[in-house]
């Protein structure tokens, strides 16, 4: 029996929602939801009965609860006790978008390193259609990436978001209009947008359906995507954090475009069963990165205005 699957319980049970536990987890509603459904499948009873406000622990849920506290509290023992790094050892598999391999991961890989100096990782950065068929396969333990695996035995956790700009040269943004700009402003310009499965080329594709002729170029790699914008190629929609230092140097310059790109959501997504503890303790750990990396991004963010999205990946 999965430990999680206790958490999860013991959360619902104290805070009476699917919803507040999810948000106490730093995970999705409908992660809590496969979680307690699994639960009481494996026990064979239901633990949960609505009333018309807020949950309620069924007779065979009151009667597990202290069993599931003992157990969490035991689990935590355990790893003070015996030193949670130094008690595992193994390899961690990691899918990785480039976004993140491009601003957080170092970070996350050295704090992981010194708390788990007997794992060695085998990492693989690749686009978000890819990684989700790598961990529903196996092939990887956790996978960071932009959108979330349809709930099963798949546990989705929320990790943040970028902030997203249009970007170009500063050679090329001095040839438009100046002010705010619309899409319609830009749409004569190459657009270098991510690939075609993601959300990144959907955006752009609904804000170009009223600008005919638009010229869309499809990349996997985002530092390919920062190397033409540099260049003046086109213009890109790309995470702000990432390209700060480009726009502080005066590599970048950032477009004003109505209505800015949608936030890149990040997400982590970890196999249930089998578990692998090493995957669920590199989750908060990458929380914690990212959020320090997006906090030190000092370049004013605007957020999304009406009308479609022209970014997300």
């Amino acid at each position: 029996m999965n430990v999680r699957f206790l958490e999860a319980f013991v959360w619902v049970s104290r805070l009476g929602s699917f919803t507040a536990a999810a948000e106490a987890l730093h995970t999705t509603q409908a992660g809590i939801s496969s979680r307690i459904a699994t639960l009481e499948e494996q026990l064979g009873v239901r633990l949960f009965e609505r009333d018309r406000r807020r949950l309620k622990l069924t007779a065979q849920g009151s009667e597990l609860l202290p069993h599931a506290e003992r157990m969490i509290e035991l689990q935590a023992r355990v790893y003070e006790s015996v030193g949670k790094g130094m008690a595992h050892a193994g390899m961690l598999r990691i899918g990785a978008i480039e976004t993140v391999v491009h601003s957080w991961l170092p970070e996350l890989l050295s704090r992981f390193a010194e708390r788990y100096p007997r794992v060695t990782v085998d990492l693989v950065s690749d686009i978000t259609p890819r990684l989700r068929d790598d961990l529903l396969r196996g092939a990887i333990d956790v996978a960071l990436l932009t959108e979330e695996i349809t709930p099963g035995f798949i546990e989705n956790r929320r990790i943040g978001s970028y902030a997203m700009r249009w970007v170009t040269s500063p050679g090329l943004a001095q040839r438009l209009p100046a002010g705010r700009l619309r899409f319609a402003d830009i749409a004569h310009l190459p657009i270098i947008s991510f690939h075609r499965e993601s959300s990144v080329y959907r955006n752009v594709a609904q804000s170009a359906a009223d600008c005919p002729g638009t010229r869309v170029s499809f990349f996997s790699s985002m530092a390919a995507m920062i190397e033409l914008a540099r260049s003046g190629f086109g213009v890109a929609p790309l995470p702000l954090a990432v390209v700060e230092r480009d726009v502080v140097a005066g590599r970048l310059a950032i477009l004003d475009v109505a209505p800015a790109p949608a936030a890149l959501p990040l997400v982590a997504s970890v196999r249930l069963e089998p578990a692998s503890p090493l995957a669920e303790a590199m989750v908060p750990l990458a929380i914690e990165a990212s959020e320090r990396y997006t906090a030190a991004c000092t370049l004013p963010v605007i957020e999304a205005r009406d009308g479609p999205a022209a970014g997300g990946r």
